[in-house]
């Protein structure tokens, strides 16, 4: 990791509800993939009662899609941490330290940033977070010109 400029101004960890409402795709699409297997699995199982299957089905997709956020927060620890200069994002064992100058907010809908070279990142902090972030990126921004 690149050493850091500036103070920190800001210093996050995600709780499960962030997690849970600004996950990326594809932490969605490997919740599906497992409730599909857990399903296919239990189906072999379940009785043929039509009810009885609704019910695990239902039990089974609150149970996968509710406790998600959790694994990932008791897994991954997202911390984001901002600064005059730099957003330090560390998911599990990956810290990186993105320059603001690089960063730009890809829509106002997602908590996604994406530098000048391509490369996105998924911020999953609380709203008063993102908004720190983007006003320090205005800032830098209004500097540079």
């Amino acid at each position: 990791m690149k050493k850091q400029q500036g103070n920190i101004l800001r210093h996050e960890e995600a709780s499960a509800k962030d997690i849970y409402l600004k996950r990326p795709v594809m932490y969605k699409l490997i919740e599906t993939l497992l409730y599909i297997i857990v399903m296919f699995g239990l189906l072999n199982f379940l009785p043929q009662g039509r009810m009885t299957v609704f019910i695990i089905a239902m039990a089974a997709a609150i149970i996968i899609v509710g406790f998600a956020p959790m694994i990932y927060k008791a897994i991954l620890h997202p911390t984001y941490k901002l600064s005059r200069t730099h957003l330090v994002l560390r998911v599990g064992k990956n810290e990186e330290s993105v320059p603001l100058n690089e960063l730009q907010r890809v829509s106002v809908w997602k908590p996604t940033y994406r530098t000048r070279s391509g490369k996105k990142y998924h911020v999953m902090a609380s709203q008063e977070f993102l908004e720190e972030v983007d006003k320090q990126i205005a800032r830098i921004q209004k500097r540079g010109r």
